[in-house]
Formats: structure tokens, sequence, C-alpha cells
């Protein structure tokens, strides 16, 4: 490793503990690009007691003198647990795209899509959620990310597609993903699901192509509301409602791109 890029490690390490101790040191993570020895993600994060964590991204690129020069820094964000990964197969201006992986919270999380954009680093996307996937579906040529939107109540997650130098969300286009979903989603269910569980349910019978059931999954839900009387949840009796309201507005219709 240069020598100017040690020095700076321990400048960071040395920020990081003073004037704590190295318990409150999260980590530091660094990490090249595939196939570029002269250029590095470096993710550091430290604990901070409000917020549980306090972190940043730093893209680095060396010269052949081993002299360090930073090409993108994150602005200071309370999370923590940086992880780093790459999508080799899609190439922006020269390098892969970098996701950072970082909580922010005990159940949920952000991440970061970073690469070139009109000849310079920057971060192209930022996703909430609590997972994130990078898959092949249904054959396309190039990986998909999918962002996991709730651990606790009935993941519906969202799809995004690489098109023309960015992410764009593509949930319409894969309804035999959500078909596959919404399977095991009812065979894992209890029978007294919540209205909520139910109205995130009927989100991906829509998104499988099954309208039909969708409207039966929420006009299930509505009765089982209705059934409570007096002890009927009314916010989720009127979530249920707008749901149905909804299913009533025209079909999306726009075209989805050809799989290569």
């Amino acid at each position: 490793m240069p020598k100017v890029l040690v020095r700076l490690l321990m400048m960071v390490a040395v920020w990081v503990i003073w004037p704590g101790n190295a318990a409150d040191c999260q980590s530091i993570v660094v990490q090249h690009f595939p196939q570029r020895q002269d250029m590095l993600i470096l993710c550091w994060s430290i604990s901070e007691h409000t917020a549980g964590g306090l972190s940043q991204i730093n893209v680095i690129e060396t010269d052949n003198r081993g002299i360090a020069k930073l090409l993108w820094q994150s602005p200071l964000e309370y999370s923590y647990s940086p992880q780093i990964r790459f999508i080799p197969e899609i190439t922006q201006q020269g390098i892969p795209l970098a996701l950072i992986e970082r909580q922010t919270g005990a159940a949920s999380s952000q991440l970061d899509v970073i690469g070139r954009k009109n000849g310079r680093v920057a971060r192209l996307l930022k996703i909430d959620g609590f997972k994130f996937d990078v898959e092949q579906l249904e054959g396309g040529e190039l990986p998909f990310v999918i962002a996991h939107s709730d651990a606790s109540i009935l993941d519906v997650p969202e799809i995004y597609r690489w098109s023309d130098g960015r992410f764009v969300e593509d949930n319409a286009c894969h309804p035999a993903y959500y078909r596959q979903l919404l399977a095991e989603d009812k065979e894992s269910l209890s029978g007294n699901s919540s209205g909520a569980v139910l109205i995130n349910l009927s989100r991906i019978a829509l998104l499988a192509g099954e309208r039909n059931e969708a409207r039966a999954i929420l006009i299930e839900a509505l009765s089982k509301e209705r059934s409570k009387g007096h002890a009927t949840d009314q916010e989720t009796f009127r979530l249920v409602k707008k749901a149905l309201n909804a299913l009533a507005l025209p079909l999306d219709t726009r075209a989805c791109p050809p799989i290569h």
C-alpha cells in the first residue's frame, strides 16, 4: 500500500479514536475497485451516542508515485457498519458501479450507488430499506438492485434497473418475481394477519399481475376490520378503503424494455 495512503489511514484512525478510545471506533473499510489498484473506496464509521453512528464515504485515486487524490467524499451521515461491493457487469466511464450499504438503525439501512457521471465520481442513487440484493431477473443481461423495504410488516421489494446511466424503478416489469413472492408469502402468513400485512400482500398481488386477487385480499381485510365492531382500527380501515379505491384506477400500461 502506498505510503501516502498509509498515512491517510493513520490520520483517519487517529481522528476517529481521539479523544475517546479504541472501543469508540466502529470500523474502517477499504476496498479497491475491480482491476483498478490505483482507485479505492475508504469508508469509516464511529459510534455516535445520540444517533447510533456517524460515517463517511471517500473515493481515492493514487498515482504511480503513491500520491493520493480525493475524488469524491460524501457528507457526514448518521449511519454505521459500512459494507462495500461492486457490480462489475455495469461499468460507467471506466469504473464499475460501487455499492456501499450502511445501517441507519437496527432494521434499516441505506444503499449508496457510486459511479462516474460527466467525468466525475458521484453518488448516482441513494435508496433506503433494510436489505439490498443484486440479482439477475428473468434472463436480463445486467443485474438488478432489489431493495427490501420492511423488516417488520411484510416486505414489498422495490426493483431497480440500470438504464441510460442510472438506476430506475422497474417493479411493473417483473410479474414473475412478485408471483413467486406472493405464493411464498401466502404460504407463510397466518390466518389472523393484520390489516397492514394484508395491504402489503395485495400490493404484491397487484405487481404479480393478479389484480382480482389483490382486490379479494383487500375485501377480506375490510371484512376483518368491520367484524371488530367498536374495536375497529379506524386508520387501518381507512388505508384498506384507500387501497381498494386505487384498484379502480386504470392499469399502468407503460412498455417494459425488451429482455436481452
